[in-house]
Parts: structure tokens; sequence; C-alpha cells
């Protein structure tokens, strides 16, 4: 009869030992669930758009937005957080007003600062997450808007060109 409880506990100790090998990455392990950006990241076909454009209304789908030199990049307001680096890539994207007040959610492929200016104030952001070990998918940012046109402002992305998502609650 002791037996039993011995396999079980050898076979528990071989898995704890192992668990590093079966571990996933830590796509799982954002603060929000993200696979349906991490889908739209992973399309192959994305619209390209570049920094300063506005667009007719919010994709349903990723994109990919080609950004600005630092020094030369435009925004409607100052970014709120200096980047880490000297050499970095930002810009801006006008969109219209959403059609009823509620919570648009921003997602990167890339580190960067995420700002969205509604009404020519900073939009309220409600939660940020991000993970450094999920490959193509790196920030996420949650913010509670009215019904204006917001600009969604990018800055200090390491790269010239950067993978975002825009979601309206009723997307997700």
């Amino acid at each position: 009869m002791l037996k039993t409880p011995c396999l079980g506990f050898v076979a528990a100790a071989l898995i704890a030992l192992h668990a590093p090998a079966f571990a996933e990455d830590g796509c799982g392990r954002f603060a929000w669930p993200l696979a349906r950006e991490q889908a739209l990241f992973a399309a192959k076909d994305k619209l390209a758009v570049n920094a300063g454009d506005t667009l007719p209304s919010v994709p349903k789908d990723a994109f990919i937005l080609a950004l600005q030199a630092g020094a030369a990049a435009a925004f409607v307001m100052p970014p709120e957080r200096k980047p880490k680096s000297e050499r970095w890539f930002g810009g801006m994207l006008r969109f219209p007003a959403p059609s009823k007040p509620g919570i648009v959610q921003v997602t990167l492929s890339e580190e960067g600062w995420i700002d969205v200016v509604q009404d020519e104030r900073y939009a309220r952001s409600l939660g940020s997450t991000g993970r450094s070990d999920c490959p193509g998918l790196r920030k996420s940012v949650r913010f509670e808007l009215g019904t204006a046109p917001f600009v969604l402002q990018l800055s200090g992305i390491a790269s010239a060109s950067v993978v975002v998502a825009v979601s309206q609650d009723e997307q997700r």
C-alpha cells in the first residue's frame, strides 16, 4: 500500500525538476488576455501606415506603423515620459471619435511609451501590462476615452516601425 503514495511523490518530484522544460513563454502571463492581439500580430498582410497619418476609423486588425526618428517625431503634446535611450523612434496617429465612451486598448510588438491624447489632455490610463519574454508582443495599455477624436502617440521605440493593435471595448 505504501508504493502508490511513493510513486505519486516521485512523479511529482520529477515534474517539479523538469518544470522549466515544460514552462510556456511569457505570452500567457500578461495582466489580461492578449491572445486576440497575438493572432492579429501573426497575420501576414497587415496594413502599413505612417506616423502623422489620420485614419478614418480604428482598424479591426493589427497594422505596421512606420515611425520617425526621435528628433523629427511630431506630437500634439510632448510624451509624458522621456525615452530611455538617445536613439529612438516615435510618432502619432489621429483617430476619429469613438461611437461611445469606453475603454480603448493599445498593444505594441515592441517596448515603447504609449500616450493617448483627447480633448487636448492625456487620456487616463486604466492599467498596463508588459512582458519581455513573449516573442512579438511586448506591451498593452488601456485608456478611458470619451466621444471625441483622439491621438495615439508612441515614443522611445528602438526600431523604425512597430506593429500596433488598437481595440475598443466592443471589439474585445
